[in-house]
């Protein structure tokens, strides 16, 4: 197995070392991004193609990480290297560089194992969301950590000749972490990700039934790579109803579907 080392200073993208890669390879080579401070907060992916026209994509692992698309080095010839990341309404992007894919044993050219670029829209807003979400719960729990060292900290010097003003502080801080607390419940209830949705539709219809669900909710529905391309040809609508969503199809889908609902109530 061959792992490509790209470094980025900026926006400037460099190879860090020369790996021999043969075309053919499925699910077998990798590529790791090391990045400067630029890219802190945005979520990053990797771009890979050998035909401009055929631009293949791969979200990044935490430790900026990836197996590098089969379509992106199905035959002899140059592969080209990129990168870019999104944080919001915010586009980051990399210069390109290339390595050569020498001949393998087997022909890579029929190999299709990717999504195409609707597909991975869809999962990088959905990722954007997640993220999202993650990064508010981690800044209310950091602050509720800060608060916790503090009060260890006071219990830790307390003596006989300051209990009045340990008291007061001990008060604040109590009043104060109840307040984080409050945050991270809302924050957790008002907003929550259905995984692994079985849907069927049965005379266009599908119920996924959730107690947490309520008459105001809003829902969007993410299909996986499988599913998507299926669901794509017709118009998908969920709607929500206390306890439940009814999801609607504009045409008759006899397979069964899987996704994720993210769920956002008022």
């Amino acid at each position: 197995m061959a792992q490509i080392e790209v470094l980025l200073e900026g926006q400037l993208l460099s190879v860090g070392n020369q790996e021999i890669i043969s075309s053919g390879d499925i699910s077998y080579d990798t590529c790791r991004f090391f990045f400067d401070d630029t890219w802190d907060g945005f979520t990053k992916t990797g771009v890979f193609y050998q035909d401009r026209k055929d631009v293949q994509y791969a979200v990044l692992e935490a430790d900026g990480s990836c197996m590098i698309p089969a379509r992106a080095m199905a035959r002899e010839g140059n592969m080209y290297i990129g990168v870019f990341g999104v944080s919001g309404s915010k586009v980051v992007t990399s210069t390109v560089e290339r390595i050569y894919i020498r001949q393998g044993a087997i022909s890579g050219d029929t190999v299709s194992t990717e999504p195409s670029d609707d597909v991975f829209l869809a999962i990088i807003a959905q990722y954007q969301r997640i993220i999202e979400l993650m990064r508010q719960y981690e800044e209310t729990a950091a602050a509720f950590n800060d608060r916790m060292e503090e009060q260890n900290g006071i219990l830790g010097t307390l003596n006989a000749f300051d209990v009045t003003e340990v008291m007061q502080r001990l008060d604040l801080i109590e009043d104060r972490m109840i307040s984080y607390v409050n945050v991270a419940k809302e924050i957790m209830e008002r907003d929550f990700i259905i995984r692994d949705v079985p849907i069927r539709f049965i005379e266009r219809t599908c119920r996924v039934e959730d107690d947490r669900i309520t008459d105001g909710s809003l829902c969007e529905v993410f299909f996986d790579e499988y599913s998507y391309e299926i669901a794509a040809r017709a118009l998908i609508l969920p709607v929500s109803h206390g306890g439940y969503i009814e999801v609607t199809s504009s045409l008759d889908i006899g397979e069964e579907l899987n996704a994720n609902i993210l769920v956002r109530r008022g």
